[in-house]
């Protein structure tokens, strides 16, 4: 009655399980084991689960239910040294199938642990285990002793861990060194726990044989790690080094720079007589002379008996502007051949100061409105002003008295001003260097035809002396003939002359190509000679540039038929004008025309007199060359076919520069420009040009915006003109890493809000939709002083003091000395001191405030300044996230069952036994005896009870003898008896199916 009828009894009863076919053989259990949400000092919810695997026939199948009930479970939590810590649940709840609890994560340190869940059902006892990593979310920081190693060096390394919450040391923490060589193959793996202070070391021998390139160092703590790359290979340290400075820190027009240096051993002594040579290299807002790099700046040198060498540099022209650095790339090399290269560079300033500036309004400024500005102000070279008197004045204003402000220690001061209506500022262009004309004439090598044997040095010389004289012919640069014709057909640069030399010397025939350009040259070496000698003849080939002179175009109209060849004769003439065109002036058509006229069958056309042309511009500078040039009659190589007349309209082009290079021309833009001055040595002054700026629609700000903990701090919500989004939230939250504050806004739209004293970092300030940053300096910020001698004898023993404080105050901390050899920075870039910023958490800024002050750097504390950090904090987008208390840990785990695996193995015991006992009956039968079907069911059931005897499993995963008829067909045919004998005629000829037989006889 309390079950359906077709319900197998005995699974009921025994298991609790309901079947309505008994299953054949013992039931399999399995479970499911999981976790989620573990923290340690927090609870957790635990869930398992169990299932009763069987079969009803087939040894190869599975069937699952759920078991339905537990008599008892028990859960420990294992560390890695298999200590238990028990974990009560109070109360286990019950769903169909499974049970679930929550227990109380004990706070044990960091480390792998498992969860161990030992349980009981009806069916079978049980245990599982989850592994349960509980580590405290952290940042590693790795150093080697030095980046660069040779094979067969020992590599020493460091690591320190700290909590990411807070950066606090963790000790204790559990970890592992790994090292990786090039091929990114593990070659050292070893446990290194973290000691006092979170610090942990190593150490790892390279083979005198290991491969070079880069590898890597790495120690790895559950999910936090740090890998750095160190370089192998074979390296020698420099003997010497290149040391430079520049005789002042920048250098204004009018000025003489002077780059100082030295060549020094490693032991501090001098290299005597080393030779230098030097390449220059300019960047920056001024383009120098061009002079300067090709002729002026010193490339070769050599250094002093004491080392030391001078780099005099011309004097700094009067057009200086803005910024630029000529840098000197020194390479010196001393007297057994060695070579070290150096650099040294010299800044040049136009103005004694820099100027840069930040403000609330997209660093833009408005007109009719209370602007706050910051403006920072530091000598050329970077060094700041701090407590400098400043005054800013609007440049535009001769009467303008402006604003005074004092510098904070960063440089900065912060100045409130209405600048009034943008103005259009005039940006000078830059000194205009156009760059040096080319030759307008260069020889190819002669080729003399009579010797073959080439041109002599003597002939080479008087030619190249030809040059000079052949430059006059550059007018006709792009004008090329036709061999067939005395017809212009364009551009060429190129004349290749014939010249029959005497044996004294004169030039006795020359001849050369139809272009206006190859006739110039030739009537040009008529007139020369060559040094006397043999009788010569000689092929010369003469290349060249365009002039860059004025060019004249001409237009033939008529108005009746054009002569033929009158068009390409009148601009033949025009482009031999170059030479004596005006440079200056205007440009464009000729304010006359040119009247020709040609008769029938007559080659002469007779040019007429000029007339005014209405079609005409101001170019009338060039009419005196035009019209020397134009004048009497020009020839043609046909006669007229007809009576004929019209005029000649002309235009000139000027050149643009002669050299291809644009000239600089001033810009514009609409904005403010700021003449700023210092209260200093010199009275230096300079130009702050700045945008027109935007007012936001709402926008917040806070004082101040570098606290202390517990101090309040006043938040403005401040409105602009297009506001209107309603009324204003009646309260300003403060959120900082590990407190809250609430305040309302006063009629004022003003808040006070208190930060709690265990506050340190970043807070943020929000309210209708804007927010404002501030920051809260550590009162506990570490720093570290080292103290010694500035120089040791040889034999001396040097000695470092150290003082480390903890908020000004002697404290107690981990300090790490490595000691490097300076030589090695010349092959390879040196950890600096601020190696370890890479681990801490990053402050996103849009663009560094100043151009060099970052949210980072306020972090660091490097940022001292009131307006300094007020700026900054402007450009600070994203502050850190804050990180997690503590890893939480989900995970689960499932036992395993395979009814095919244990089958496998068993049923492979079985069949080699199977094979011993068919070569037993194929040796002691009648030799008349044939194997059948029943013939190796009987040898099976031999090979059963051989393995039993032997203690061997005989039996499936579900605790049934391996009967031939309960195999799988792929199991059953390794049984088969063709499968088995050896001897084939033990078989007989008429086959019976084993498959088939098994299947009737189940066997």
């Amino acid at each position: 009655a309390f079950w359906p009828r077709k319900t197998c009894t005995d699974a009921w009863l025994r298991y609790g399980i309901v079947l309505g076919t008994c299953p054949h053989g013992k039931l399999r259990q399995t479970a499911h084991l999981e976790a989620s949400g573990l923290r340690r000092g927090a609870k957790a919810v635990v869930t398992l689960s169990a299932g009763a695997n069987f079969t009803l026939h087939d040894m190869d199948s599975v069937q699952r239910l759920p078991v339905t009930r537990f008599e008892s479970i028990t859960l420990t939590l294992v560390d890695a040294k298999y200590k238990a810590i028990p974990l009560p649940v109070e109360k286990w709840q019950t769903n169909p199938g499974s049970a679930y609890g929550t227990i109380d994560v004990p706070d044990v340190p960091d480390g792998d642990y498992q969860l161990h869940a030992s349980f009981n059902t009806r069916i079978a006892p049980g245990e599982l285990d989850v592994p349960i990593p509980l580590y405290t979310p952290a940042r590693v920081h790795v150093i080697t002793d030095r980046p660069l190693y040779e094979p067969g060096n020992l590599v020493h390394f460091r690591a320190v861990v700290l909590r990411a919450r807070d950066l606090s040391p963790l000790d204790g923490r559990p970890g592992k060194w790994v090292v990786k060589d090039p091929n990114n193959e593990v070659l050292l793996e070893e446990k290194a726990p973290a000691g006092d202070f979170g610090i942990v070391a190593g150490t790892f021998p390279l083979d005198k044989a290991a491969e070079t390139g880069t590898w890597h160092v790495a120690w790895v703590s559950a999910d936090a790690t740090d890998d750095v790359p160190i370089t192998v290979q074979p390296f020698k340290l420099p003997r010497f080094r290149v040391d430079t400075m520049a005789g002042k820190p920048f250098y204004q027009a009018g000025d003489t720079p002077i780059v100082r240096g030295a060549v020094l051993y490693s032991s501090g002594a001098p290299v005597a007589h080393a030779k230098l040579d030097i390449q220059w290299e300019v960047s920056g807002d001024w383009p120098p002379p061009l002079d300067w790099v090709a002729t002026k700046l010193q490339k070769k040198a050599e250094t002093g008996a004491n080392g030391r060498f001078e780099l005099p540099l011309p004097q700094v022209p009067a057009d200086l502007a803005g910024l630029t650095t000529i840098t000197a790339h020194i390479a010196a090399v001393d007297a057994a051949g060695d070579r070290v290269e150096g650099a040294g560079s010299v800044l040049f300033s136009k103005d004694g100061i820099l100027v840069s500036s930040v403000t609330e309004l997209g660093d833009g400024l408005v007109q009719g409105f209370n602007n706050r500005m910051y403006v920072r102000v530091t000598t050329p070279d970077g060094r700041v002003l701090p407590g400098s008197k400043i005054n800013v004045k609007r440049a535009w204003q001769a009467n303008d008295n402006g604003i005074d402000a004092t510098l904070d220690e960063d440089g900065v001061a912060s100045l409130q001003l209405d600048p009034g209506a943008p103005v259009n500022v005039v940006i000078p262009a830059a000194p205009y260097r156009p760059q040096p004309k080319q030759a307008l004439v260069t020889r190819g090598e002669p080729q003399e035809l009579i010797g073959d044997e080439g041109a002599p040095l003597v002939d080479q010389e008087a030619m190249d002396k030809w040059l000079a004289t052949l430059a006059r012919c550059a007018k006709w640069y792009g004008v090329a003939g036709d061999s067939d014709s005395d017809n212009i057909t364009g551009g060429g640069g190129n004349a290749r002359v014939g010249l029959r030399v005497d044996a004294g010397g004169g030039i006795v025939a020359a001849g050369a190509g139809p272009s206006p350009l190859d006739q110039c040259v030739v009537s040009v070496l008529r007139q020369q000679r060559l040094p006397a000698g043999n009788e010569r003849m000689y092929t010369v080939a003469f290349q060249f540039t365009d002039p860059g002179l004025p060019t004249l175009a001409a237009s033939v109209e008529t108005a009746l038929d054009m002569p033929n060849g009158l068009a390409e004769r009148i601009q033949d003439t025009a482009k031999g004008t170059r030479d004596c065109l005006p440079t200056q002036g205007s440009e464009g058509a000729l304010p006359r025309a040119l009247t020709w006229r040609s008769r029938l069958g007559s080659r002469d056309v007779e040019l007429g007199g000029w007339i005014a042309d209405p079609k005409g511009g101001a170019a009338g500078a060039a009419m005196p060359c035009v019209a020397a040039r134009f004048a009497g009659r020009v020839r043609l190589a046909q006669a007229a076919t007809s009576d004929s007349f019209g005029i000649v309209r002309f235009s000139m082009s000027l050149p643009e520069d002669g050299s291809g290079t644009p000239k600089p021309q001033p810009t514009t833009m609409l904005g403010y420009e700021m003449m700023v001055s210092a209260d200093v040595e010199g009275k230096p002054s300079t130009k702050l040009r700045v945008s027109p700026g935007q007012i936001p629609n709402l926008r917040m700000r806070v004082k101040p915006v570098i606290a202390k903990p517990g101090d309040v701090i006043e938040a403005e919500l401040i409105r602009g003109p297009e506001y209107g989004a309603g009324a204003l939230p009646k309260e300003l939250t403060l959120t900082c890493l590990k407190a809250k504050d609430k305040a309302k806004l006063d009629d004022d739209h003003k808040a006070k809000l208190t930060i709690d004293k265990a506050v340190e970092g970043w807070c943020e300030v929000n309210g209708g939709g804007v927010r404002a940053l501030v920051y809260v300096r550590p009162q506990g910020e570490l720093a570290v002083t080292l103290e010694t001698k500035d120089k040791y004898k040889p034999g001396d023993q040097a000695h470092i003091a150290i003082q480390t404080t903890l908020g000004g105050k002697g404290g107690k901390a981990a300090v790490g000395l490595i000691g490097v050899d300076e030589s090695l920075g010349q092959l390879v870039k040196l950890p600096g001191a601020d190696d370890m910023g890479r681990i801490r958490p990053q402050v996103g800024t849009s663009t560094p405030a100043f151009g060099v002050l970052d949210g980072q750097a306020l972090t660091l504390g490097r940022i001292r300044g009131a307006n300094a950090a007020a700026a900054t904090v402007l450009r600070v987008s994203s502050i850190p996230s804050a990180p997690e208390l503590d890893a939480v840990v989900s995970a689960s785990a499932d036992s395993h069952f395979d009814p095919i695996e244990e089958l496998t193995d068993h049923f492979y015991n079985v069949l080699a036994e199977l094979h011993v006992q068919t070569r037993q009956w194929e040796a002691q039968a009648p030799q008349t005896e044939k194997m059948r079907p029943a013939t190796m069911a009987m040898l099976w059931s031999k090979a059963l009870a051989a393995c039993e005897k032997r203690g061997e499993k005989i039996d499936d995963a579900y605790g049934r003898k391996l009967r031939l008829s309960g195999l799988p067909q792929d199991l059953l045919s390794l049984t088969d008896p063709r499968a088995v004998v050896v001897v084939g005629t033990r078989l007989p000829e008429d086959v019976e199916n084993w498959a088939v037989w098994v299947a009737k006889e189940r066997p």
